[in-house]
């Protein structure tokens, strides 16, 4: 059993859909799902006992038990030992048998699946009238029904086999051959059954593997230790490769000694019959006695010389002659030797109640016997652990590999939706394009996860992990369930004239779009930002804050997230402006069609910024959804960049944005206006961020390009394309076409947009050094140089004096700024034309505030 896991999948999601009772495919989360009550009783000896079944210590000793009982009979004849150590060894095989046969009966109690015992139930309705109807074939039907019928797994059986065959060992008299007939087919056949017997005894290496095995398996998969587990398929399968590398060695071995054709050795037999016929015929009538004696003296030297023999008596006889030859000293006497390293070996006849026996000195046979086994046992192991690594290499490596890959692939992508970082890649060498399906699946769910991150944005990172999170029940009402409170910052910017502009570049309006957002984006990500809604010429960016740094309203809290945010617009206008090469390169057609219609084109937007809380979730239905955030505070952001064309600038704040604010990005801001949209709401100012975008950011080298570009669209009638000019791209240029695949895969990996969106592409580097960054970015700098202190000061008297009612006075103040700005200050003109409006005189209800309802329209 293994421990419940504390890793909830979801996290708060979890809690407010109520979904808590779903399965992950986090492993653990299903363990969790399916924990019990803690066992009392009975239950808990039984659990003790499976835990100590699998305890390390357990695996270990019985591992060393099979190992004896492997090797412990042939080191005994090995080393010659006293014939008294049999008794030892005896008993310390009557010990493993124990031993084994408590860990069979313990298996069988703790181990549900270990006695698997026959399922009546479904065999009583294999056997129906209906079940053999409804079969799709005899063979299926049969297959069902042994399923049904089996009794005891796999590895029952094999520990059952393994322990039985050691009786063989423990019952002495079954594998001696203590008398040999003098018939040759008996000797050969007691020589296989030797061989067979000895083979059987390899049986017992199964278990060896049993104990890698089980840890394994499906049914002894989970173990307490908390270690980490090899997946379901992959445990399946090396636990399949397992059982039959194991079945289909141990076959081998006992089936085919008993197909080879044994060259017998009947020396001993035919010296003792030679022998015992000699003897015989001194008996006989007719028989020259002393002729025969001299027969009978030779045979007899010559077994005693020519073979190991140690004893001969003769029994029945009543010739007068000896009944015990004279074995030489230098033999090994018969009570020296234990049982099984004699031959005895008996010939007689039945007629006259006469018999011969000889001892045979076998030790040596059995000792090469035994060194044999020992290296024949070595021999097995290895066989079976590289026959069981061959056939899972190529498995392992081709199917349960790419499957974990996948699985792990997967549970990253559910964990951590927006997460570039992940072990696995589809750049991989592992998973290069070698023509596999499963490396095509891999690289297709990274494609997948990567168009979600791309499509979702933020927003749906929370949808991607609650429906990857879960496999049972209906995705789509997980997914549309409640939404959760968020505290953003929320971004909305509009890119200027683009109805106009879309008519001029007419289908290379999307590269446009791109290329705009490839800058704005890429500043926005590394400014802590994301990019949530794209919709045509307007983009909506969101920065979450903690909700315990809200609280606090220090900078360092929310980790300037307010610097970031308004530094994100400020720098996408100042790159857009570096970088009109990259911009504005189409087409002759569009180009000229574009400057025909508005001479001196600048791409421009605007941006409102607003700090607010919104819900967050995905609205839709079962056949479309979107990840979107629903809240007055969203609109607000929208209402602001409206706004901007009203008040004459770029970026419009409100006030709980500009309270965000460290106070090196306030000293670039400025207040314009103070309202009210109803009655209900407090009064808020808005404030905007002084930029010059007229200023010179663009180096010699991008000025000369830009130049060459921006020149084209006079250079050339559209109709007639003339030579090539500079880098060539004064020519009439066909559409590039690029193949949906390589969009796909830089959207999906992350890769550079260069390779859609041109050669020319700019990679902006943003340095996080927030809040300095105001005064260390020279660009920064130079946008607002344009706005002097002094004219903030004037500014602010002017402010001031509109806000009491002293409107002849703002009028003044107001004058000096738009005056010190060449007649270009937005906030300046709008203020002074409000006022002139009412004759520069404040209404009898002047609060100090603008009451309005439809702020920007």
């Amino acid at each position: 059993m293994n421990s419940p896991s504390n890793n909830d999948g979801n996290g708060s999601s979890h809690e407010d859909n109520g979904e808590e009772t779903k399965k992950s495919l986090d492993q653990e989360d299903i363990l969790k799902d399916e924990r019990i009550q803690p066992p009392k009783g009975r239950e808990q000896w039984r659990t003790a006992a499976s835990k100590a079944i699998d305890a390390n210590v357990t695996t270990v000793f019985m591992s060393l038990v099979t190992a004896y009982v492997l090797c412990g009979d042939d080191t005994r004849i090995l080393l010659a030992f006293d014939p008294g150590v049999d008794r030892v060894f005896l008993a310390l095989s009557s010990i493993a048998f124990a031993l084994f046969l408590i860990e069979i009966l313990l298996l069988c109690w703790c181990k549900e699946k270990y006695l698997k015992t026959p399922d009546f139930k479904s065999m009583r309705e294999s056997f129906t009238l209906e079940c053999w109807a409804e079969r799709t074939s005899t063979l299926s039907w049969l297959s069902e029904v042994g399923k049904a019928a089996r009794i005891g797994s796999f590895y029952f059986w094999l520990d059952l086999i393994s322990t039985l065959s050691m009786t063989v060992e423990m019952m002495p008299w079954v594998i001696r051959r203590d008398v040999d007939s003098t018939g040759s087919t008996a000797s050969m056949a007691g020589e296989k059954a030797s061989r067979v017997i000895r083979m059987v005894r390899l049986i017992r290496l199964a278990r060896l593997y049993k104990y890698y095995s089980l840890s394994l398996s499906p049914i002894f998969l989970y173990r307490p230790d908390g270690t980490r587990k090899e997946s379901h398929v992959g445990a399946e399968m090396s636990d399949l490769t397992t059982k039959r590398v194991i079945v289909g060695i141990l076959i081998m071995l006992v089936g085919i000694p008993l197909f080879l054709v044994d060259k017998a050795h009947y020396f001993n037999e035919y010296s003792m019959k030679m022998t015992f016929d000699h003897r015989v015929s001194l008996s006989a009538d007719g028989i020259e006695y002393w002729s025969a004696a001299k027969q009978w003296e030779d045979s007899e030297s010559l077994l005693i010389a020519r073979t190991n023999c140690i004893d001969i008596s003769y029994i029945g006889f009543n010739d007068g002659l000896p009944n015990y030859a004279i074995i030489p000293r230098n033999r090994t006497r018969i009570h020296a030797l234990s049982e099984d390293e004699i031959d005895v070996y008996i010939i007689g006849d039945a007629k006259f109640a006469r018999s011969m026996s000889a001892v045979f000195d076998a030790s040596a046979r059995k000792r090469d016997e035994a060194s044999l086994g020992i290296f024949l046992t070595s021999f097995i192991i290895l066989l079976l652990g590289f026959g069981m690594a061959s056939f899972t290499r190529d498995v392992q490596n081709l199917v349960i590999v790419p499957i974990e890959h996948m699985m792990q692939l997967v549970k990253e992508i559910s964990a951590n939706p927006l997460g570039k970082e992940i072990s696995i890649s589809v750049h991989d060498k592992r998973h290069k394009d070698d023509g596999m399906e499963t490396t095509l699946l891999i690289r297709t769910i990274s494609k997948i996860a990567g168009l979600m991150r791309v499509g979702f944005g933020e927003a749906g990172a929370d949808i991607i992990g609650r429906s990857l999170n879960f496999v049972d029940g209906n995705d789509t009402k997980i997914i549309l369930n409640n939404g959760r409170k968020i505290h953003s910052i929320f971004g909305f910017c509009d890119v200027r004239q683009f109805t106009d502009t879309t008519e001029c570049l007419q289908e290379e309006v999307m590269l446009f779009v791109n290329r705009i957002a490839h800058i704005l984006h890429s500043i926005v990500v590394q400014c802590d930002g994301a990019a949530n809604k794209n919709i045509g010429d307007a983009f909506l960016l969101t920065w979450k804050l903690n909700t315990d740094a809200i609280t606090t309203g220090s900078c360092e809290d929310h980790n300037y997230l307010g610097d970031k945010a308004l530094y994100s617009f400020v720098k996408t206008m100042i790159e857009m402006t570096k970088h009109e090469e990259f911009l504005y390169n189409f087409s002759n057609r569009a180009l000229s069609d574009l400057y025909e219609r508005m001479p001196g084109y600048k791409c421009r937007i605007g941006c409102g910024i607003h700090f607010g809380w919104a819900i967050e979730g995905a609205i839709g239905s079962s056949k479309k959804i979107d990840a979107s955030y629903i809240s007055p505070h969203v609109n607000m952001a929208e209402t602001l960049e409206a706004s901007t064309k009203e008040y004459g600038t770029s970026i419009l704040m409100s006030e709980p944005f500009y309270n965000l604010l460290s106070p090196s990005a306030v000293a670039g801001c400025r207040k314009i206006d103070m309202i009210k949209r109803r009655e209900s709401d407090p009064v808020t100012s808005l404030y905007t961020y002084d930029i010059d975008l007229s200023a010179d950011f663009v180096n010699a080298r991008s000025r000369a390009k830009r130049n060459l570009i921006l020149g084209r669209k006079t250079a050339l009638p559209t109709a007639h394309p003339g030579p090539n000019v500079g880098d060539g791209e004064a020519v009439e240029r066909k559409p590039r076409r690029r193949k949906l695949s390589t969009f796909i895969d830089s959207l999906s990996t992350g890769g550079e947009d260069a390779e859609v969106l041109g050669a020319d592409t700019p990679k902006i580097v943003i340095k996080k050094d927030f809040p300095n960054i105001w005064s260390s970015d020279v660009d920064v700098v130079c946008a607002r140089s344009h706005f002097s202190d002094k004219q903030r000061e004037v500014w602010g008297l002017g402010m001031t004096s509109f806000e009491k009612g002293q409107w002849d006075l703002a009028r003044d103040h107001f004058n000096i700024v738009l005056e010190q700005s060449g007649g270009k200050d937005g906030p300046s003109q709008h203020l002074l034309q409000r006022m002139k409006e009412l004759d520069y005189r404040a209404p009898d209800s002047w609060q100090g505030y603008r009451q309005i309802n439809n702020l920007g329209h």
